[in-house]
């Protein structure tokens, strides 16, 4: 994080490295000889724009270490793919998997890179008979060839979307059958699962986690010890996101300060029980 960007955002987010790919996370480094609940997730766990992300919330609520390993535009196969991260991730007392978008999982019709996951990789031949019109050269992110597709075909998007349903649910599947300890499923959104659009590219942008809606989230509950769930009132969602500056119109798409925290607030009783601690 550079000096003029914490001087913008008054937000210094104390990044360091760590994981078999040296993988850039938010700190502060948590201390894991000590009993800790690990947090992982996309944009909204790290906490783009945000002081205070919801799992230094946590960690404050709790009274109880929270590590934050969230990163921006993660999907489920960046942590499959980083086996020190997963390690520490059964190791912890319990681990949060704020649920991530569906879209940047690699499936049979596209891949993603392993570390940039909103990044597109290779397209499949598939993909390519199912839309022989379309240059892909042309598109380096997953959501603006999406949006490309759907304009062009409806129809055919729909066999799309099947495929990032099934992939996200396998690979989410995965992901916590090889965390090997108590997990908390946590849908952190200004919108509801419920919300008519999410599968679409023009509306899922605003919609996040993107392209996962209340169907997917239902097949993936049995997998978890807790499920839940925070959509934000139109007040905390339009709420400030660093108290006090004026941040880049960007950080309009991230989450409120009040959210971070009324989200941590929502999580903190069921996490104190599974762990029987004490609340502060």
């Amino acid at each position: 994080m550079s000096f003029q960007s914490v001087l913008t955002t008054g937000v210094d987010y104390q990044e360091y490295r760590w994981g078999r790919a040296r993988q850039v996370f938010r700190g502060p480094k948590p201390d894991l000889r000590r009993p800790y609940v690990a947090c992982i997730g996309g944009s909204e766990t790290y906490g783009r724009f945000a002081r205070e992300p919801w799992p230094q919330q946590l960690d404050a609520q709790l009274g109880h270490t929270c590590a934050n390993w969230g990163t921006p535009g993660a999907g489920a196969s960046f942590y499959l793919k980083d086996p020190v991260v997963l390690e520490a991730c059964s190791n912890a007392r319990a681990c949060v998997i704020s649920i991530m978008g569906a879209h940047v999982v690699s499936n049979r019709l596209y891949s993603v890179y392993n570390r940039r996951n909103l990044r597109l990789r290779t397209i499949s031949p598939m993909m390519q008979a199912l839309y022989p019109e379309v240059e892909f050269d042309q598109y380096r992110f997953v959501h603006n060839m999406l949006a490309a597709l759907y304009r062009i075909s409806p129809q055919r998007f729909a066999v799309v979307e099947l495929e990032m349903r099934q992939a996200w649910l396998a690979r989410m599947t995965e992901l916590l059958a090889d965390i090997e300890t108590r997990k908390i499923l946590f849908w952190f959104s200004d919108t509801s699962p419920d919300e008519a659009g999410r599968m679409q590219p023009l509306a899922a942008r605003d919609l996040l986690p993107s392209f996962v809606d209340r169907e997917m989230i239902d097949a993936l509950r049995p997998h978890a010890d807790i499920y839940v769930e925070y959509v934000a009132s139109s007040d905390a969602a339009n709420g400030p996101r660093i108290p006090g500056r004026r941040p880049p119109q960007v950080a309009r798409r991230s989450p409120s300060h009040i959210m971070h925290v009324e989200g941590a607030e929502l999580l903190s009783n069921p996490v104190s029980r599974l762990l029987g601690l004490s609340m502060m």
